[in-house]
């Protein structure tokens, strides 16, 4: 009987599902970490939509005129201002382009006051603006509030006079880039890191992402590393200009270990039904490691060659969807086969599918079966005691019990 097992891999657990563990400068604060703007905080630096150094963001302190002047540079499309004369600023583009397209204003003596915080009602006429709310339609603070709701960036009873905060800044800024569909994503299945490369599998085959040095990696709404990104992950990419992921999200797995079958689309564990994503990562069998594997070789080995699996199933945590299979041949009932030293090979071909090859550990146990005899070999013998017995016209066929390593532990050859 096969040991059944579950657990639940999320957070720092994960870090023992990886392939491979890579280098990266994750972008964290201090002051915000456990937070519920912490995400969108992190993404947005990441990304370098907003610029902070250090292991404080200072979450509670004003947004200045002049950040959100940069940002806005970043994330709207602004003109070259036309003859813009700001005289407490010289030489910013950012602050010309803003005060130019009427994203932020001076005063009558043409200054800017670049330190001084930005109020929600210069906050909500940015964002409407970039947007798409023309001018021409009103230059209340109030209108530009309402288009923001029902945008689903800021709430109608948010205080137009108030100083906005950068976390409260962060969090309106990357609801408004969603909004504005102002990310560049990508998203799929981790199958495997190399180096700095995260490679997922998608609807349309694997793609492989440089992962840049400050990424910001979510999973479960926990702020984790590069590390915690077990394969068989589901993951939402945000790719910065580069094409390099600044910032992921997943879902923990839950993991199930005993036996596997496949058949008529449906995926059992242990006969139970399991649904699976259609771009799950499939990984080659523990035997023939080189050679991939799919689910159409797996429904055509389980439902229509007797072949028995065992394996490990990965699944979403949070849509309880199969998104990685590892299986092993468990065994291999009553089917013709080759003896190569300790390596044992079984004949598909009548059925059109490939080979499978098996080597006989140290301890294997051979058995050959004629009738009520029943005789023990040792592996090292085995290749001459078929040998022996197929010129002496006998037929042979072999069940073999294999482990999860790919290597075969019982091997009985019925000779008929």
């Amino acid at each position: 009987m096969l040991n059944w097992r579950k657990f639940i891999v999320t957070g720092a657990l994960a870090t023992t599902l990886t392939f491979t563990s890579i280098s990266a400068l994750a972008v964290s604060f201090d002051d915000v970490s456990g937070s519920a703007s912490e995400a969108s905080i992190s993404k947005l630096v990441s990304l370098g939509i907003v610029v902070n150094n250090g292991t404080y963001f200072n979450p509670e302190k004003g947004l200045s005129r002049q950040e959100f002047a940069e940002i806005s540079s970043k994330i709207m499309d602004l003109s070259a201002a036309k003859s813009v004369k700001v005289s407490d600023v010289k030489n910013n583009a950012a602050v010309a382009k803003a005060v130019g397209a009427g994203v932020l204003t001076i005063n009558k003596k043409s200054q800017f006051k670049p330190k001084n915080a930005i109020t929600y009602s210069d906050l909500a006429r940015g964002l409407a603006y970039g947007l798409g709310f023309k001018k021409t339609w009103s230059n209340r603070p109030i209108d530009h509030l309402y288009f923001l709701e029902r945008k689903g960036v800021l709430s109608i009873d948010t205080d137009l006079d108030a100083v906005v905060t950068r976390e409260d800044a962060a969090v309106a800024i990357d609801k408004y880039m969603e909004v504005k569909d102002g990310y560049k994503t990508g998203s799929g299945i981790v199958d495997r890191v190399n180096g700095n490369i995260l490679i997922v599998k998608t609807d349309t085959g694997s793609q492989s992402y440089k992962v840049a040095s400050n990424v910001s990696i979510f999973l479960d709404d926990q702020a984790g590393d590069l590390g915690n990104l077990a394969k068989g992950t589901d993951v939402n990419l945000v790719l910065n200009k580069k094409g390099e992921v600044a910032y992921a999200t997943g879902a923990g797995l839950e993991v199930f270990d005993g036996k596997l079958a496949y058949s008529g689309g449906n995926l059992t564990y242990n006969g139970a039904v399991k649904n699976y994503k259609l771009n799950a990562v499939v990984v080659a069998l523990p035997n023939d490691p080189k050679t991939p594997f799919t689910f159409t070789e797996f429904s055509n080995y389980s439902a229509k060659a007797g072949v028995s699996f065992g394996g490990t199933l990965y699944s979403n945590t949070a849509t309880d969807e199969i998104t990685m299979l590892e299986a092993y041949i468990s065994k291999v009932e009553d089917r013709a086969f080759t003896v190569s030293k300790d390596k044992v090979t079984f004949d598909f071909s009548d059925l059109g599918y490939k080979s499978q090859s098996f080597t006989l550990s140290g301890e294997a146990k051979v058995t050959l079966v004629e009738g009520e005899t029943k005789t023990e070999v040792s592996v090292a013998d085995l290749a001459a005691q078929v040998k022996a017995l197929q010129t002496a016209g006998k037929t042979l066929t072999g069940t073999l019990v294999a482990g999860a390593d790919g290597a075969g532990a019982e091997l009985t050859v019925t000779v008929k």
